[in-house]
């Protein structure tokens, strides 16, 4: 009898675990600027991003949070972001914090935005429309919150918009037109401000947590009762709006348990015997410390636990600060519970750019008898990615390395990690890499095409380099081009410089000057040093109709020596910065700011770089390099040399390491250190 009750129960338990599988993966990335520099702080935005990001984990969300971020701190995180994001059913990203129109176009403010120039828009903020085209390229759905609805509040109104100067607009944000399967929230309506409220948090942000984990609600019914909240808090003032093109459904927080249907399970062992089994399932946890590989998706814990008895049971009683605890069936949350016999499938997946160990308590229980046990957890990077990630590469999980900083074991460390995790195609590609840097062509391209094939973006890319530059193949600046476009419009940096290049200058393709640097301001935007060079040329001298505007030029340099560009550094008369610290005392530091810079015109000798107008019959294509925006090395010329660049606007330059990579020439005749 007693064992038919057991049998009975474990059914009804492995039932349930069925009925509320799911293997949807949903990424969160909860943004609140409230500590802004040069503008008045807002009250609400840090205390809104720590509620709604509760909220997102509490639905089961795996969820990166960025509190008070500046523009290059977003740029990280974001990178971290779509890495994680990469593959995705559904892809949210929430704001709070200020936010305003430009000729239709919405940008998100960073704190260190000062915007006091009309080209800082474009170096300083964070245009919405990038933000979407990232997700749109990655994820299944989309859905962006903004409670960001607010006033201009720095004193300039005019800023650069591609090659037009744009009045910005007198209030709110603007309409955005999403494409299919996305949802796009705005915390009031179109044109309209949103009101920061009286309490902790902003009346949409507190409307949208309390709404959000209502069970099994459709989003577009979780936002309208919203709308109904807000409207009656702020007595009709503010009436949030969305614009919606789903055609699946999305629900936050699912719930599929039958409400009031218990499992009953009857107690045959004595409360000793229970104890017993309670004590060696802490001791069993509490020893039990691992250490995950970071970006190969969820990891077995393994921790062969004691006992499989249905009477012990275990509620998370602290989640790990980063990360995300999950089933095979369903993730979960922080106040999720699980049976003995779940326990040796739990799984952990390390957040992207979180190095920090986490701890994982459970409260385990049978009868009245209760013990907590706490589980540590370190993640760590492949030895793969350490030696050979690329730069900026949306799907890769490290800083990256140039080719010439790739050593002699590379190749060995990816072929363990490519035998280890033969689904993961980032080490597909990362061991094309470490081949390329070790001579190996004919390996190094198979490896590379593999992992293009099988989905790796910057692979794509790569093949779109070897290419152009003849690297063991004849060169065909057609195909390249068709890689490097292929690659743009899923959203790689790289290939997006490579292409809006080619495209402005007409480098073999049809020029197209207004997608061109629309496509180098999108992979600047991005963090793509050489990039910003290639701006800041366009914009000293005025190219291809797009007007010249110095100021706008020295943005773009200092954008790229707050990213330890050392081209942009040179061009503005300052020596390339070492990265190494000694451990001495510390002398008192004076820093230096660029303000301007000074064009001194000498007759003789004058450095120039070819017009990209009329390239040469025999133009190969793009040039074979990029930077940091660029990922493959070219002999430097000697200082004070002319730029060959066949019509394009790159030549090699030097990262901050002191190796050779590629990037912009000055375009300047000679550049002061006025100001310095």
């Amino acid at each position: 009898m007693l064992r038919c009750c057991a049998f009975l129960a474990a059914l009804i338990l492995a039932g349930f675990t069925a009925f509320e599988a799911h293997a949807d993966r949903r990424v969160a990335f909860v943004i609140g600027n409230s500590e802004y520099r040069d503008i008045p702080a807002l009250k609400n935005p840090d205390k809104d991003a720590e509620d709604v990001s509760k909220t997102f984990r509490l639905a089961g969300f795996q969820v990166f949070i960025a509190k008070d971020v500046t523009k290059l701190q977003f740029e990280e995180k974001f990178r971290n972001y779509l890495a994680a994001v990469d593959g995705a059913d559904l892809a949210v990203v929430y704001y709070s914090g200020h936010g305003f129109q430009i000729g239709g176009e919405n940008f998100l403010i960073p704190v260190d935005a000062s915007l006091k120039d009309a080209a800082d828009i474009e170096v300083q903020a964070i245009k919405l429309d990038d933000v979407l085209e990232q997700l749109r390229s990655k994820s299944k759905i989309q859905v962006i919150i903004l409670d960001a609805c607010r006033n201009n509040p720095f004193p300039r109104k005019d800023y650069w918009l591609r090659d037009q100067l744009i009045v910005s607009g007198d209030t709110g944000l603007a309409q955005v037109k999403s494409s299919l399967n996305t949802l796009i929230a705005f915390a009031t309506e179109p044109g309209a401000v949103a009101y920061d409220g009286t309490g902790a948090l902003s009346p949409f942000s507190s409307a949208f947590s309390r709404r959000a984990l209502a069970p099994n609600q459709e989003i577009r019914a979780v936002m309208a009762a919203v709308r109904r909240d807000v409207v009656k808090a702020t007595n009709g003032k503010q009436v949030p709006w969305e614009n919606s093109s789903l055609v699946d459904e999305v629900v936050l927080m699912r719930h599929d348990e039958p409400e009031g249907q218990q499992v009953m399970v009857e107690q045959t062992q004595p409360a000793s015997e229970r104890a017993l089994h309670i004590t060696g399932a802490a001791e069993a946890i509490d020893n039990h410390g691992v250490s995950i590989p970071v970006g190969v998706g969820p990891v077995p814990l393994k921790l062969d636990f004691p006992t499989r008895d249905p009477a012990v049971s275990l509620k998370l009683a602290s989640y790990p600060a980063t990360g995300t605890l999950s089933l095979p069936d369903r993730t979960l949350s922080p106040e999720s519970s699980l049976m003995a016999d779940e326990v040796d499938h739990l799984r952990y997946e390390p957040q992207i750019g979180s190095a920090a160990p986490v701890e994982v308590g459970f409260q385990i229980s049978a009868g009245k008898a209760s013990k907590r046990a706490t589980m540590k957890l370190s993640p760590s990077v492949d030895p793969c990615d350490q030696a050979a990630g690329a730069p900026l590469d949306l799907q890769g999980v490290a800083p990256g390395r140039q080719p010439n900083e790739i050593g002699g074991g590379a190749v060995e460390s990816c072929e363990t990690a490519v035998k280890a995790y033969p689904d993961v195609t980032r080490f597909r590609y990362e061991l094309g890499r470490a081949l390329l840097a070790a001579g190996k062509v004919d390996e190094a391209r198979k490896a590379i095409q593999e992992a293009a094939d099988k989905g790796h973006v910057r692979a794509v890319f790569e093949l779109g380099y070897i290419a152009a530059s003849g690297t063991g193949t004849a060169v065909d600046s057609t195909k390249a081009n068709s890689l490097y476009s292929q690659a743009s419009d899923k959203g790689d940096p790289y290939a997006m410089a490579a292409w809006g290049r080619a495209l402005f200058n007409g480098l073999g393709v049809q020029p197209d000057t207004g997608k061109g640097l629309d496509l180098l301001l999108k992979a600047a935007a991005m963090g793509h040093i050489n990039a910003m060079n290639d701006l800041a040329l366009i914009f000293q001298e005025g190219r291809n109709g797009v007007p010249a505007d110095p100021a706008r030029a020295l943005a773009f340099l200092r954008a790229g020596m707050e990213r330890q560009g050392v081209y942009s550094m040179s061009i503005l008369g300052l020596a390339g910065r070492s990265t190494q610290t000694v451990a001495v005392c510390k002398p008192k530091v004076v820093q230096k700011i660029v303000t301007k810079i000074k064009v001194v015109r000498i007759p003789t000798p004058r450095v120039t770089v070819p017009g990209p107008a009329k390239p040469p019959q025999n133009d190969p294509g793009p040039a074979p390099w990029r930077g940091s925006g660029g990922d493959h090395d070219r002999p430097s010329r000697p200082s004070g040399s002319s730029g060959d660049s066949g019509g394009d606007v790159g030549t090699p330059e030097t990262d901050n390491t002191g190796t050779p990579e590629g990037g912009s020439s000055g375009g300047f005749d000679t550049v002061s250190s006025d100001g310095l």
